[in-house]
C-alpha cells in the first residue's frame, strides 16, 4: 500500500508497533502498552499517570494521517480505539483476545465514517437537513448506504448514525448552514452551546 502526502510522525516506533499488533493479532493476544499524549513541552507523557493498558486488538486502520488500532477494552466492556503514535513500550500479553462477539459483524469503515477524527463520544441516531447540492459531502461522510429522503425542492433528510463529539460539531460548521441538526433535540441543542462558547471567546 502506497499513501502520499503523509504527515511525519515523531514517533519513530511506529512501525515497530504495528509489527507488534499484528503479531499479537496473528497469535489472539492482548497487548499491552503506555498510551500517551502531548505536554506543554511538546514530549509525550504516559495518562493516568503511567497506568498499563490491556487491550485485545481487531484492526488497524488509517484516518486523518493517522494509524489507529482498533480493540476491545474488556476492563470497560467496549470497543476503542487508539492512535498507534502514541502508543509507547507495546508488548504481547499471554492472554488470549476478548471481545470476538463485538466484531463478528463489525464495519470499519462505517466504525470510521461515524467516528470524526476517531474521537470519542456517544453514539446517536442524527436527522440531518441537507441541501441537495451537498449529498456528495453527506455520501462521502456517511457512504451511501445511509437512508436519504427529500424534504420540499431544495433539501433532503438524512438519517446517519454519529459519534456525538466537537470534532462532529466542527465538521458541520466547517460545512456551513447547508446542513443542520433536525433531532434529536439534545444534539441540536448542545450544538448550538458550541458556536455559542465560539462566539463568545471572540466578544470584545
Amino acid at each position: 500500500m502506497v499513501i502520499y502526502n503523509r504527515v511525519k510522525t515523531d514517533n519513530d516506533a511506529i512501525y515497530d508497533n504495528v509489527d507488534v499488533i499484528y503479531k499479537a493479532i496473528f497469535r489472539n493476544r492482548q497487548i499491552c502498552f503506555l498510551y500517551c499524549e502531548w505536554s506543554l513541552g511538546g514530549t509525550l507523557v504516559p495518562r493516568k499517570g503511567g497506568a498499563i493498558y490491556e487491550i485485545s486488538p481487531w484492526a488497524l486502520t488509517w484516518d486523518d494521517e493517522n494509524y489507529y488500532m482498533v480493540g476491545y477494552d474488556e476492563s470497560a466492556g467496549k470497543i476503542k480505539h487508539y492512535r498507534i503514535d502514541k502508543m509507547k513500550s507495546v508488548s504481547i500479553s499471554e492472554k488470549q483476545r476478548t471481545g470476538k462477539e463485538n466484531f463478528e459483524n463489525f464495519d470499519l469503515a462505517s466504525f470510521a465514517s461515524k467516528t470524526f477524527g476517531m474521537f470519542g463520544g456517544r453514539d446517536e441516531n442524527v436527522t440531518l437537513q441537507c441541501e441537495n447540492s451537498l449529498v456528495g459531502v453527506v455520501y462521502d461522510r456517511f457512504g451511501k448506504d445511509i437512508m436519504i429522503k427529500p424534504e420540499g425542492e431544495d433539501h433532503f433528510l438524512a438519517h446517519v448514525l454519529v459519534t456525538v463529539s466537537r470534532q462532529f460539531y466542527g465538521w458541520l460548521t466547517a460545512v456551513g448552514s447547508g446542513i443542520q441538526i433536525v433531532e434529536p433535540e439534545t444534539v441540536r441543542t448542545e450544538y448550538l452551546q458550541y458556536m455559542k462558547e465560539i462566539t463568545d471567546a471572540y466578544s470584545l
